[in-house]
């Protein structure tokens, strides 16, 4: 008896010292744990968002190619769209109101509109690549953050075709230059981080409420309004200094955070004057010089805060909610 005991024993000993044979897949044991909104690794996601970033730039060539804008006549309607926009514009603030200005308040119109039109093609893109992309985003695992950062190339690449025809305008109406149009690379620079920025946030947002994608062009056509983008700040100050605008109106263009960035685009290209994007030759005795002047260092420096705070939210928010995507689609 002892000795079979023994013998049991050694038997026991030694299948509990094998390993046991893999589990099919029938037999596997999934365990699901309660949700947690927390930020992934840092390190690891960055370094596979930079590994996979070929990823962004293809998908967004070929978003452009599948909506044909890479031919003539795609691209020519990415700059007809926001001229006759400023066109109608033009004819509303300057020859039906008689503020006058000519062509240089037509270019202008262009500086900002272009500038608005690109930070708005940013959003209004991203806020549609979680919801488009879902079928890679459930077959597939990589950093979702991939998904905004195509469209913000999408939109960039129908963005430098305008600035080829606003040159075309500036050097026909201003002639002249200085270096301090230079200035154009690190305000476009901090525009594009502000705009990817809040382009992340509404990637998510509206992942939870899907008729944000209805409603957001409607507000970006609020936004527009409301931001030096029609008229220069300085117009502004001086119509509400001559009782001519309610007081009010001045609060909204100089706390919109996107007044800092298209004010800098205003100062460097067009001017800053007492008339709508007007500066050169002589208004009211006081006589302005050529085009291209050096932006406001408190402008650039509260736009390049306000870009980063955007970029922090906006990828704080999506990478948080980065887990329930597939859920959520």
């Amino acid at each position: 008896m002892a000795t079979a005991t023994s013998e049991t024993g050694s038997e026991q000993e030694a299948r509990t010292k094998a390993p046991e044979p893999p589990r099919s897949a029938a037999e596997q044991v999934h365990v699901f744990e309660p949700y947690r909104y927390a930020l992934p690794k840092l390190g690891p996601y960055f370094r596979d968002l930079w590994q996979r970033r070929q990823f962004a730039t293809h998908m967004a060539s070929s978003t452009l190619k599948g909506q044909h804008f890479d031919s003539f006549f795609g691209q020519f309607w990415l700059v007809l769209n926001p001229m006759l926009l400023a066109l109608v514009y033009f004819l509303l603030t300057s020859v039906l109101a008689g503020q006058g200005g000519g062509m240089k308040h037509f270019v202008g119109l262009l500086t900002g509109l272009f500038a608005f039109f690109y930070t708005r093609n940013i959003i209004q893109f991203a806020s549609q690549s979680i919801t488009g992309g879902g079928k890679m985003i459930i077959n597939m695992s990589f950093p979702k953050m991939l998904l905004p950062l195509s469209t913000t190339f999408t939109a960039m690449l129908m963005y430098f075709p305008t600035l080829l025809v606003y040159g075309v305008f500036y050097l026909t109406v201003h002639r002249t230059f200085t270096w301090d149009i230079l200035w154009v690379i690190p305000i476009f620079i901090i525009q594009t981080v502000f705009s990817y920025g809040l382009g992340l946030l509404f990637a998510a947002v509206t992942l939870y409420f899907r008729d944000m994608s209805t409603l957001l062009p409607y507000v970006l056509r609020i936004w527009m309004y409301i931001t030096p983008v029609l008229f220069s700040l300085s117009y502004v100050k001086q119509k509400v200094a001559a009782q001519t605008l309610p007081h009010w109106i001045l609060y909204f263009y100089q706390w919109d955070p996107f007044s800092p960035i298209i004010n800098s685009w205003n100062t460097v290209l067009v001017g800053d004057g007492p008339a709508p994007f007007y500066r050169g030759g002589t208004i009211n005795g006081h006589t302005y010089g050529a085009a291209s002047y050096a932006p406001q260092m408190t402008e650039i420096l509260a736009g390049t805060g306000i870009a980063i705070v955007a970029l922090l939210v906006g990828a704080w928010y999506f990478m948080s909610r980065e887990r329930e995507f597939a859920v959520r689609l």
